[in-house]
């Protein structure tokens, strides 16, 4: 039987500090399909470097271009990563056999992962899907594979699930999410990701329902309680405390930009009128950030 053919999609902006771990662990996949969204670093020097890279720029969040990514890819079967995600080597070899025999049960699979936070593999907590209890411990799971055509994100906001037909499988070997290097990095993502879906979030649509202070307030708890005792968050120490303390951030921060929004739309005449000043523009880049270079450049060489 003839092997079946596969093809990565991507969606990326300013990725070049990273997106090689992502591709040198895909050279075995027939084309890599990466969907740019006109960055600004090294991201397409990058990726063009690898032969069975296909680079495509299109103005657009990230969903859409995985979906467009989609349809420009021909393989037979399609595997979504993000330029934070890296396919092991065990994972690589159950997908190329799969392609060699593919079972006629399933249109898709699910995939383990292997969650970092702060360079720490999380084992718990946010890691943990009771989805999946059957399965060995210390992963969580998401559809990652499926059969050209059968799959779609809705385009509503960014953390949204994917939209797929048949049944799913379940692959044995996990794929490395290498997806929050500092608590920094993680508030700027949360900010970007959170402005977004506000961009497209229609607050005033009549079958939108806006969320209540009390309810948020019960909701606060109750989201850490699940993941942090639940589902055993603990047992990550430290860092499994910040993981599931943030994803209570996540949601108040959240819920704080849709009561904005709400408020500013419905009280125009009583909003009191702002700049659109930036955190760089009022405190300045953080101390220490600038090298030893641009310093000198700034306040003048100390040498004679």
């Amino acid at each position: 039987m003839t092997r079946e053919t596969i093809s990565v999609v991507m969606g990326v902006y300013n990725e070049g500090y990273q997106i090689a771990r992502a591709l040198d662990a895909l050279t075995w996949a027939d084309e890599i399909v990466v969907v740019d969204r006109f960055s600004t670093d090294d991201t397409e020097a990058v990726a063009t470097r690898y032969p069975n890279v296909r680079f495509l720029k299109r103005q657009e969040w990230l969903n859409p271009n995985v979906n467009f990514a989609m349809e420009q890819a021909t393989g037979d079967w399609t595997l979504r990563l993000d330029a934070d995600e890296v396919v092991s080597p065990e994972l690589a070899a159950e997908i190329q056999t799969l392609l060699e025999s593919p079972d006629a049960r399933y249109t898709g699979y699910w995939a383990p992962n292997r969650t970092y936070f702060f360079g720490k593999w999380l084992r718990y907590g946010l890691a943990y899907d009771p989805q999946f209890a059957s399965q060995p411990l210390y992963h969580s799971f998401r559809k990652i594979l499926w059969r050209k055509g059968t799959a779609h994100y809705p385009c509503r906001a960014t953390h949204e699930d994917i939209l797929t037909e048949g049944e799913y499988g379940i692959l044995r070997h996990p794929y490395d999410h290498f997806s929050h290097p500092s608590v920094s990095l993680w508030i700027a993502k949360m900010n970007f990701y959170t402005d977004q879906d506000m961009v497209r979030k229609d607050v005033l649509a009549p079958d939108f329902r806006l969320p209540s202070p009390h309810r948020t307030l019960v909701a606060i708890p109750k989201i850490f309680f699940e993941s942090y005792v639940k589902r055993k968050g603990y047992r990550d120490g430290t860092i499994g405390f910040v993981a599931c303390c943030l994803s209570v951030i996540y949601m108040v921060v959240e819920r704080a930009k849709i009561w904005e929004k709400h408020y500013r739309l419905t009280h125009a005449n009583e909003v009191v009128a702002y700049g659109r000043p930036s955190a760089s523009t009022l405190y300045g880049p953080p101390a220490g950030s600038e090298t030893d270079e641009e310093r000198q450049e700034a306040h003048g060489s100390t040498q004679d």
